[in-house]
């Protein structure tokens, strides 16, 4: 008899935090073939937008994961590690920005170091089953490495001298510590905000990386639950939180080169602010550290995409449907629709039949079907439209990002509920028109309502400003979905495209606004070898997410459009005019659109 007490929408998106170790074990689908820096030695930069799948990446890296997924006890793993994120710190203080440069440095690494030391010891703690038999040695390691590096820092020690029977309660003695030193820097950066005209005197302590962290971390290595010999990874996710000051300390931490014994593995979500140290100095890749862009790597090796997203969609159904289903069963296309095109196709192979070309008539039935088809729905049934219905659209629309497959996909599950009164034991699929419906809506609401936080943060900053970053990036998105569609429903040989090459380099203005939009996942950048084959340039792909919006068939982008940036920018201003003159050519078959062939995507 089945169990249906797990049932559950499958879809659902739940904070990494909020999953046990056992949920990841059987839902987390191996992503380190395609990001295997992550894992290994070394300082490693793992850039992606919201929803890409780092904090899950972190979560599964966590020793209690780590334990289940390697069978093993803790001090049997391949490296440790200490989860310490950003997102919902209290350390960026502007008021020490009134100090001069070096006591602004000393008392911001002081708060990062602190704060990072805390979580490091709050991790340790989720462990009290490997802690409770190393009771002699954490109490030696309490009295004589860490009071010891206390003291030195500045703070008194001598209420510090306690005795506990626990390993546990002294790990939480050292974080109560840690915390105190902490809110005695954070006191005092209060009192600086409430008496900005005096000067007030700081006597507390004040710890970094080299003489304070790293070294502790160090002598906790030696404990008998860690791994002997094996690094200590430091997770500090969502790091575009921190201020700049901060940033350039921890950007001087990965220069210090010490990832032999305790790697920094640092997410952001394309928002970090800088790669400078406090010392101006940049750190350089590989030298210093790795980096990964999720979305630029999913979004040019689509293939390995859609196998991770097929594998996740498969392990949800059978967890929580107590079901196995295939992915293209349970997500349907219209099968109406899908005869129609294979027609289509069809005519266009007679219509290309070459035979000095074996190839070329099912490459044109390819190419131009979907078009066709969109052309003749123009044309034809009034209120008919093109469905994005089906696993594989719903796949190329989540751009290479897996929230904006399970987002979707968790409002179908509840609607299709919802509107046939089905049961959750019930359900096999989900109908194609249901789908649709959510799809279209998930891509207008990508656009229109999610660019509300880019009005908050970039919109105008006073009456005077005619246009602003939000205004600008809106046009660019604007501009570039409408000559996509153009060039979609024309006669191009090349008709599916959605990326600009750029033939030369943006001025400032329009790289800030590029920068904004990949920022935000509106945009994903890469690179391509140039008409000449001399050499690279820019290009930058729009997210298919916006393919239902735009009224584009996202399963594919085969041609490049290059063009000069003086032509990309006029979209910032004027969506209309850079439609029309990107496309003013569209009529003949130009040089504007270099197939996929030709130039293969870093």
């Amino acid at each position: 008899m089945k169990k249906t007490n797990n049932m559950k929408n499958p879809f659902e998106v739940n904070t990494p935090e909020g999953i046990s170790a056992k949920e990841v074990h059987e839902l987390f689908v191996d992503v380190f073939t395609d990001f295997h820096q992550v894992p290994e030695i070394g300082h490693t930069f793992l850039n992606g937008p919201r929803g890409s799948g780092k904090s899950m990446m972190f979560r599964y890296m966590m020793p209690d994961c780590q334990k289940i997924d390697k069978n093993c006890k803790l001090n049997e793993l391949d490296y440790f590690s200490l989860y310490a994120p950003i997102k919902l710190t209290d350390i960026n203080y502007p008021e020490l920005d009134r100090l001069i440069d070096s006591s602004n440095t000393f008392f911001n690494e002081h708060l990062l170091t602190t704060y990072i030391a805390s979580k490091c010891f709050k991790s340790i703690l989720q462990y009290p089953e490997d802690i409770v038999g190393c009771l002699e040695e954490i109490k030696k390691f309490y009295n004589e490495i860490f009071l010891w590096y206390v003291d030195i820092s500045g703070q008194e020690i001598s209420g510090y001298q306690v005795n506990f029977e626990t390993s546990a309660d002294y790990i939480t003695y050292i974080i109560k510590i840690l915390d105190g030193i902490f809110l005695r820097c954070k006191n005092y950066c209060k009192k600086i905000a409430l008496s900005p005209n005096t000067n007030i005197e700081y006597n507390g302590p004040l710890c970094n990386y080299l003489d304070f962290l790293y070294p502790i971390l160090i002598e906790l290595k030696r404990l008998t639950f860690f791994p002997i010999g094996k690094p200590i990874f430091i997770l500090v996710d969502d790091a575009g939180y921190l201020n700049e000051t901060q940033t350039r300390i921890l950007n001087t931490w990965v220069s210090y080169r010490t990832s032999k014994d305790i790697s920094i593995k640092i997410s952001t979500q394309l928002d970090y602010k800088t790669l400078k140290t406090v010392t101006n100095k940049t750190i350089d890749s590989p030298h210093d550290y790795s980096q990964i862009n999720i979305a630029t790597v999913y979004t040019t090796s689509n293939d390995n995409y859609y196998k991770r997203v097929e594998k996740i969609v498969s392990k949800r159904i059978e967890k929580y449907l107590e079901k196995k289903i295939e992915p293209s069963s349970f997500f349907p296309t219209d099968d109406i629709q899908e005869k129609e095109i294979e027609t289509i196709k069809n005519s266009l192979k007679k219509q290309y039949l070459d035979l000095d070309k074996p190839y070329a008539a099912g490459d044109a039935a390819r190419r131009y079907a979907t078009s066709e088809y969109v052309k003749m729905l123009k044309k034809g049934r009034s209120g008919s439209q093109y469905s994005y219905a089906g696993f594989d659209n719903l796949v190329d629309i989540s751009s290479g990002i897996i929230r904006h497959f399970l987002e979707p996909a968790t409002r179908m599950f509840s609607e299709h509920i919802s509107r046939n009164g089905i049961s959750i034991p019930e359900i096999t699929f989900i109908p194609h028109q249901i789908q649709n419906l959510v799809i279209k809506d998930y891509s207008s609401s990508f656009l229109e309502n999610e660019f509300k936080k880019v009005i908050e943060e970039h919109g105008k900053k006073n009456e005077s400003e005619i246009l602003s970053k939000a205004d600008k990036l809106y046009n660019l998105i604007l501009g570039l979905g409408q000559m996509f569609h153009r060039i979609f429903v024309s006669d191009k040989s090349e008709r599916i495209v959605f990326s600009v090459a750029l033939n030369d380099t943006p001025d400032n203005e329009l790289k800030e606004i590029i920068d904004l939009a990949e920022h935000y996942g509106y945009l994903h950048k890469s690179t391509i070898g140039n008409k000449e084959g001399t050499g690279r340039c820019r290009l930058y792909i729009l997210s298919r997410i916006l393919s239902p919006y735009f009224k584009l068939d996202p399963t594919g982008f085969k041609g490049y459009k290059f063009m000069n940036s003086s032509v990309l920018k006029i979209s910032l201003t004027d969506p209309d005019k850079f439609e029309r003159e990107a496309n003013k050519n569209l009529a003949k078959e130009g040089e504007d659109i270099q197939l996929n062939f030709l130039n293969e995507l870093d």
